[in-house]
């Protein structure tokens, strides 16, 4: 406390019994009794009805008094401003509370529901830099779309130029440093869990970019066509059968000759590949387009055969089966009658849905029925170690920037790891179940909730 409040205090105590002592002698007068050696002694008499009487008015005189020094109206302005502070804490903490609250956009099948980053498994140590750099590929492509071009889900209406300006704001960062990639996702992006109506089991699994030895011409060691695009329109007419059959003959052109059908068919479910030429020069394919026909999985097929079980059906091994039994693995490859096309990309790298180079360990093959192709999604999943039993935990970022004719279902994913041994390893062998969460920028996902009111 100051000096000055101090004195202030003081003087107003001191005012306070003056003018309590003054009102008795007012109302009581003094009495002077004479003594025997000249003095004189002073006697207030009191009497208790009176005395409370004046007291009551000293006080109340005493109280307006003190109310109007500056130090009562100090104290007055700080109370009050402490229960205006008080009252405008509730009201904020009210207004969190409506902020918080869940936010549900129910469609036919699906339930999208806005959540808050902190619910993100694993969000708080995220390295999203990656993740933003992969976006940042997916907004070029949409930049150059028409404004009305659809790229929705039949669930999410979405165009083009919905993501125009998050776009715009990507592509703008003038850092892309892990500080500068969090933020901007945060700003611009609301999580969304998506629920199905009826939740199927969820699979997430990796994908890489084999290697397979071919020839550009025919022999008896290499006999099984890579097909490119057929010309005027014939990629939604034949299955796979009836194309093994030579129904695509002088209608498609023929990129390469590999070793057998069954090679042929997991460089289609990979989606890309290099092909080593005899003189050391190799092909880069990229995936190009499909027949349009139903995916079946072989491996399901060999299973329910009791060829093999679930644990002994890897591609090594079904590879293998088919290569040694081809009069069997003819009717098995048949029962699959979705067929890819590929190009060649001329650099080593690998094309997705969107026609653009993807980013190992970033990129995601997903189910576009369900996903916007393009979005973001955060990953919550494992994977397989190399060098441990244990398999270790992968939340991550991931942009949607691919689709491939295995991937079908809600929860389902397929990432692309690249190429080399541990890619390899992981495209083999990881096989996991896990969830994702759909980040949609916030005016978009506003506008969908104002709609479904």
């Amino acid at each position: 406390m100051s000096r000055k409040l101090i004195y202030t205090i003081c003087g107003i105590s001191c005012l306070t019994i003056s003018f309590v002592g003054l009102s008795l002698y007012k109302q009581n007068g003094l009495q002077v009794q004479e003594k025997p050696q000249n003095t004189k002694q002073v006697i207030i008499k009191t009497e208790p009805v009176k005395t409370a009487s004046v007291e009551d008015n000293a006080l109340k005189s005493a109280k307006k008094i003190v109310e109007s020094t500056p130090l009562e109206l100090a104290l007055k302005k700080v109370g009050a401003e402490e229960t205006n502070s008080k009252k405008a804490s509730a009201e904020n903490t009210n207004s969190k509370k409506v902020a918080s609250k869940k936010v549900v956009i129910k469609r036919k099948n699906i339930a999208l529901t806005k959540v808050s980053f902190e619910e993100l498994p694993g969000w708080d140590q995220a390295d999203v830099k990656k993740s933003l750099l992969a976006f940042q590929t997916s907004c070029k492509v949409f930049l150059k779309q028409e404004p009305s071009h659809p790229i929705g889900t039949r669930h999410i209406n979405l165009k083009a130029r919905d993501w125009y300006p998050v776009c715009k704001a990507a592509l703008a960062l003038d850092s892309t440093s892990e500080d500068a990639a969090k933020i901007f996702f945060e700003k611009w992006f609301h999580p969304i869990e998506l629920k199905q109506r009826n939740p199927s089991q969820s699979l997430f699994t990796g994908y890489y970019m084999p290697r397979i030895k071919g020839n550009l011409k025919k022999s008896p060691k290499y006999n099984t066509p890579i097909y490119g695009m057929p010309k005027n329109g014939y990629t939604t007419s034949y299955t796979r059968a009836q194309i093994d059959n030579g129904a695509l003959k002088k209608k498609a052109p023929v990129i390469a000759w590999i070793h057998s059908p069954a090679e042929r068919l997991f460089l289609e479910i990979e989606g890309a590949g290099v092909i080593q030429l005899p003189n050391g020069e190799n092909i880069y394919l990229g995936y190009a387009g499909e027949n349009g026909a139903p995916y079946t999985s072989i491996a399901k097929v060999m299973i329910n055969q009791g060829i093999m079980s679930r644990d002994t059906a890897s591609k090594a091994a079904i590879i293998r089966y088919l290569e040694e039994h081809p009069k069997k693995a003819k009717d098995i490859l048949h029962k699959n009658k979705s067929f890819v096309f590929f190009e060649d990309v001329k650099k080593p790298m690998a094309l997705g849905a969107q026609g653009m180079a993807l980013t190992p360990g970033y990129s995601l093959a997903v189910d576009k029925k369900w996903i916007p192709l393009g979005a973001p999604l955060w990953l919550d999943t494992t994977r397989p170690d190399k060098n441990q039993e244990d398999e270790k935990q992968l939340q991550r970022l991931m942009i949607a920037q691919d689709t491939g004719g295995a991937i079908r279902g809600f929860m389902r994913g397929d990432i692309y790891w690249g190429s080399g041994n541990l890619a390899t390893f992981l495209g083999e062998h990881m096989k996991n179940e896990g969830q994702y969460w759909l980040l949609l920028p916030k005016y978009i996902f506003n506008r969908l909730a104002k709609k479904s009111v």
